[in-house]
């Protein structure tokens, strides 16, 4: 089919965007309608006003159901909504690809619109909806901004037969009925602002639907990327990465998401074993090479180091890639570490309730310390006891028991403190490391920071050290200034310094960033930072558990905790708040607990920390918290680095033999083993990743680790992330690899 274009008259539009007047041309752009939806689900269109209602689509035909794109809003048919909003957009040419079902239909529902087409050329194509799918099916299987390769290879062949004139393509959803103009414009000027984008996205502020403009180069290079190689299985095998701008946030450089792969459904449903199990099994058949594992039509069971059902094809096949692994480790250099570090991650591990219980003994491989840690008995024990015997209200009660509980609570706080390194009613209690954190904006912040005034945010923040900044930036009219990272998962001291040259209010950083796992030099960045006049945030909530801390030399104003990831219970935090801070701060609230002295008209709050403590302490949390340091204390603090620094080892140097695995920063120096290694599987989503090692009993993290700001700057959209604990042994980060292998080989069609 030949397409022909008609030229228009019409003048190009112009949009003003605050001071400056933006010539944006979409005569350059060619509109591709999608109505391939034939199914029936009332089509909902959701307001950004909060105080309109929903609107549920009607029919477009005497009430019986109707395809999506021609069921009616405000009377008339959605994909005359989009189409209106292509053609005062004034694109080259408006193209509805329509499913053979309703292609008929479409064309009818436009000739009986009047809306005004500006003379633009609009045009139904037939696209034939089961021969898409299966289009579909027989190319890479993966879908990119939730559009399938089908569709836009489609719409790609389309475009080419398009004069060479055009520069780019902009494809909607047809029932996109609140589809602006306006929004158009921004589309094409971002692409003419930031020609280095090759997709200008609008998935945040659409929820994950079109529109999206690809230029013509991206369309016409996609069989050169490999986007339509058909791999193993239907399977695309390294889908890359994008230079993508998204017009709302500017987030550039995500990338294309895979789908579900039959080879993969199939080997998980056959299956049984776990990771841990599968490992136990190589290393026990490398130890008695004249035994063979039972063929999965013997019905026999192996009399091995687990008891094992009868194993499967999957379960021959997993084994079978264990030993691999296991084999590929026998070079590894630090044996004798390895031997010491797992010993010890073996003796810790009996600590652990969870670990120990029947259901995960030898099954669950732990690997998201970094996110909640495992609860330590003696934290548990002691918190019982505490609810059991001591439960009564702190500080007021004339009674022995509200004695006996207000002692104990002291002892509690006087234990972190001596922890830390802090000084009496120097740390406030929160709820978490998000509270912390939260707390120095809007107590510190609220009465410091003003219009035009300067934060300076790492980019490899955790949202909850980014987040309460950002907010407070707009309240008060400040600005925020993110430090990038250098590859190496280390912060740019270049840029860093150029930020302070600005002399900026407020500074946060992280002590070991929850993405690469690399810790920061604080008090270095913290000096410089109080010589450019700032006052200094540090978010230490992956570094308490793990190294020890001593807030007197790390420099920093505010050093923010967790329990819930050192061993400890849920809902409790620490602020440790430097003792020349507190008389710029003031308290959120005021209420029992934060006051000497109440009058009528007059009231005197308790000194420091104590008057951010607003009602009732969490107490029996404190307690718990307590007997988890004192047990930090029993292992030994540095023994607890050292470990972390061989698994840390031991596991990228396991990554680093996976084909197609890169790891996120460089290990190699100490600071980059704190037990924490973020990588990426080929350009596989990384919850289909974590998604495949849980079904065999690996725990590990994927996504953005609430630092997608971070993860965008690499062209990413996540990471998959191991992180360990004191109970971290061998066979866990063995299990881990068997798992990423099996995900890899799975995806790649080569298990079965």
């Amino acid at each position: 089919m030949r397409m022909e274009h008609q030229p228009s008259d019409e003048p190009v539009v112009r949009k003003k965007r605050g001071q400056n007047e933006l010539r944006v041309e979409c005569g350059g752009s060619i509109g591709f309608v999608l109505a391939l939806e034939t199914g029936t689900t009332p089509l909902v269109v959701q307001f950004d006003d909060p105080e309109m209602k929903p609107v549920v689509c009607a029919p477009a035909e005497g009430g019986d159901p109707v395809a999506r794109p021609l069921q009616l809003f405000d009377g008339r048919p959605a994909v005359c909504w989009t189409l209106e909003a292509c053609c005062q957009a004034q694109m080259a040419a408006v193209y509805v690809i329509a499913a053979d079902e309703i292609a008929e239909r479409v064309r009818d529902a436009l000739a009986a619109d009047d809306f005004d087409r500006r003379g633009v050329d609009v045009r139904v194509v037939a696209s034939g909806s089961a021969a898409l799918v299966e289009r579909t099916a027989a190319l890479a299987n993966f879908k990119m901004f939730d559009l399938s390769s089908g569709v836009i290879t489609l719409v790609r062949d389309l475009a080419e037969e398009a004069p060479e004139s055009y520069e780019n393509v902009v494809v909607l959803s047809a029932d996109n009925v609140r589809v602006t103009a306006e929004h158009l414009y921004e589309l094409c000027a971002d692409a003419h602002e930031h020609p280095e984008a090759e997709v200008v996205s609008s998935w945040i502020a659409w929820l994950r639907r079109p529109p999206y403009l690809f230029t013509r180069d991206f369309l016409l290079s996609l069989e050169d990327r490999g986007l339509t190689a058909v791999g193993a299985n239907g399977c695309d095998r390294d889908v890359p990465r994008l230079a993508v701008r998204d017009h709302v946030f500017g987030e550039e450089k995500l990338a294309a998401s895979p789908v579900a792969v039959k080879s993969v459904d199939d080997f998980l449903a056959g299956c049984e074993l776990s990771a841990l199990e599968a490992v136990a099994l190589a290393r026990w058949s490398l130890a008695h090479p004249a035994e063979k594992l039972v063929s999965p039509k013997s019905g026999k069971s192996l009399m091995g180091p687990v008891a094992v059902r009868p194993l499967g094809a999957s379960d021959i096949v997993l084994v079978d890639i264990a030993k691999d692994v296991l084999q590929n480790r026998e070079s590894y250099a630090n044996s004798a570490d390895l031997a010491w570090a797992d010993r010890f991650g073996k003796r810790c591990r009996m600590d652990f309730p969870l670990l120990n219980d029947r259901a995960h003994t030898g099954k669950l491989a732990y690997l998201d310390t970094a996110a909640t840690s495992q609860r330590v008995d003696v934290a548990l024990q002691a918190q019982r006891d505490y609810d059991e015997h001591e439960n009564a209200n702190v500080y007021r009660g004339g009674y022995a028991l509200s004695a006996q509980s207000t002692f104990t609570f002291n002892d509690a706080r006087a234990r972190l403190e001596g922890f830390i390194g802090a000084q009496r009613r120097e740390i406030v209690y929160t709820a978490n490391t998000t509270g912390a954190t939260n707390l120095v904006a809007q107590a510190w912040g609220e009465w410091n920071v003003g219009k035009g005034d300067l934060i300076v945010v790492t980019l490899e923040a955790h949202h909850s050290n980014m987040l309460p900044f950002m907010m407070l930036a707009q309240r008060k009219g400040a600005q925020l200034v993110y430090v990038p990272y250098g590859p190496d998962g280390r912060l740019d001291l270049d840029a860093y310094a150029e930020a302070l040259s600005r002399h900026p209010k407020l500074v946060c950083l992280a002590h070991v960033g929850n993405v690469f796992g690399i810790a920061a030099p604080i008090e270095e960045l913290a000096r410089k930072a109080h010589d450019a006049g700032a006052r200094v945030l540090v978010d230490a909530a992956q570094s308490f558990a793990h190294r020890k801390i001593d807030v007197s030399s790390l420099g920093a104003d505010w050093v923010a905790v967790s329990a819930h990831k050192a061993y400890g219970p849920m809902g409790i935090g620490a602020l440790w708040v430097s003792p020349d801070v507190f008389d710029e701060m003031d308290p959120l609230g005021g209420g029992g607990g934060t006051v000497s002295h109440v009058g009528i008209d007059s009231y005197y709050l308790r000194p420091k920390a104590i008057q951010y403590e607003m009602g009732t302490p969490p107490v029996s949390q404190a307690v718990g918290w307590a007997a988890a340091i004192d047990y930090l204390d029993k292992v030994g603090m540095d023994d607890v680095a050292r470990h972390d620094a061989v698994m840390t080892d031991y596991l990228v140097d396991g990554l680093h033999r996976i084909d197609g695995v890169d790891v996120m920063g460089d290990h190699s120096g100490a600071d980059g083993k704190t037990g924490l290694v973020s990588f990426t599987l080929r350009s596989l989503v990384p919850a289909s990743l974590a998604a495949f090692a849980g079904k065999l009993g690996v725990a590990i993290r994927s996504g953005g680790h609430c630092a997608l700001p971070l993860h965008a700057s690499m062209g990413l959209i996540g990471t998959g992330r191991i992180s360990f604990g004191v109970y971290t042994t061998a066979d866990d980060v063995d299990a881990a690899l068997v798992a990423i292998e099996a995900c890899r080989r799975a995806y790649e069609g080569d298990t079965v």
